[in-house]
């Protein structure tokens, strides 16, 4: 009888560990399979402090062979750079451009080969992330810039990109990168090259062909268009800011009224304004819906309004159904109107710094 009792006992037991065992198989199980179909994946911002404790990097004073800085205020810097030589192999310099609607094309730096952004956004020369310079332990001289946003000046001997060769750019560093972030631990860091305005300002013209992936820069041969094809034209103008960067500026209509707007290459959208701005805006527009979020910035991620608006007319075209996207706080200024990338993503436009003007191709004519 004692012994009887003992095996129902065990079989007892045994019973009470195997369905607990089985539960908690089953909950661990179904919490990584919620893992794996649906990753804990984040895009962080990281800020470096310096990079001038950083193995291998030199700093440069502000006096140099590559560069003198002339004045130092809180958010402007003059600096004269040693002559910048670019040298195409042929008139014209035809590149790939990669998939995106953003101006991505592939350059290389000190033999290692990287994503180059066109960037009509950019107000300088050249741009590179703390990733590029600790990469290729550029020479480095550091100051403080609009808050934080540039970190200094970097010495860079030479870029190529396709058949052009670029020597002795000015260049400019920030401390700063987005990274990929998978259950905790670092999956990619963003290495990313600006080529800005103040180099592109160089060429005579910038064709970025949206329907075959290319981008043409040239610097002796002006752009013609075919006269078989129907082109939209709008006047352009190369400005500068209260902190000496250039601008991109076009004038277009826009909801039916005379706009200056900053043409931007670096901005996936095709209109971002700020709040001020969409509040004339919207009493034009039928709104169809509204979503707040944020979105990755040159200096971090920042608070976003996505309106969708039944109608849109941008120059001469109407875009149905499309995105504004309204910058929560003024990180542009109160009068914000950019104009980006997604508003060209089905035809061909060329920035045509010799004559002023920014053509538009009408997509019905390719």
């Amino acid at each position: 009888m004692r012994k009887q009792t003992l095996i129902i006992v065990s079989v007892s037991t045994l019973a009470v560990l195997w369905w607990v065992s089985f539960n908690l198989a089953v909950l661990l199980g179904f919490r990584i399979f919620r893992q794996v179909i649906e990753p804990n994946e984040r895009i962080v911002f990281v800020t470096n402090s310096n990079l001038e404790t950083e193995p291998g990097i030199r700093v440069l004073d502000a006096n140099n062979p590559t560069f003198k800085v002339l004045s130092m205020e809180p958010h402007r810097v003059d600096v004269k750079w040693e002559n910048t030589r670019i040298k195409l192999k042929e008139a014209t310099c035809r590149l790939k451009k990669l998939d995106g609607s953003l101006v991505y094309v592939t350059g290389r730096l000190n033999d290692r080969q990287y994503p180059i952004i066109i960037d009509t956004g950019c107000g300088f020369e050249l741009v590179v992330n703390d990733m590029i310079v600790k990469d290729n332990q550029l020479e480095i001289s550091p100051f403080e810039y609009q808050q934080g946003t540039l970190a200094g000046l970097c010495s860079v001997e030479k870029i190529e990109i396709g058949e052009m060769t670029i020597t002795t750019p000015p260049c400019l560093y920030t401390l700063n990168h987005y990274e990929k972030r998978v259950f905790g631990r670092t999956k990619w860091k963003q290495r990313q090259i600006l080529f800005g305005l103040g180099l592109l300002h160089r060429f005579r013209y910038c064709l970025i062909d949206n329907v075959a992936s290319q981008v043409e820069l040239s610097m002796s041969e002006s752009f013609r268009a075919d006269p078989a094809q129907t082109w939209q034209q709008y006047p352009l103008s190369v400005e500068k800011s209260k902190t000496n960067a250039k601008k991109l500026m076009v004038r277009i209509i826009i909801a039916g009224q005379a706009a200056k707007a900053t043409l931007d290459t670096g901005t996936n959208w095709s209109l971002t304004v700020s709040q001020s701005v969409w509040s004339t805006l919207e009493t034009k527009l039928h709104v169809l819906s509204e979503s707040r979020g944020q979105a990755q910035f040159f200096n971090g991620w920042n608070d976003i309004n996505t309106i969708t608006v039944k109608e849109l007319n941008v120059g001469e075209k109407c875009m149905v159904q499309t995105t504004i996207v309204v910058l929560a706080d003024s990180i542009f200024g109160e009068d914000c109107v950019i104009i980006g990338m997604d508003y060209f993503k089905d035809t061909i436009v060329v920035i045509d710094f010799e004559h002023n003007l920014l053509w538009v191709r009408k997509p019905e004519s390719l």
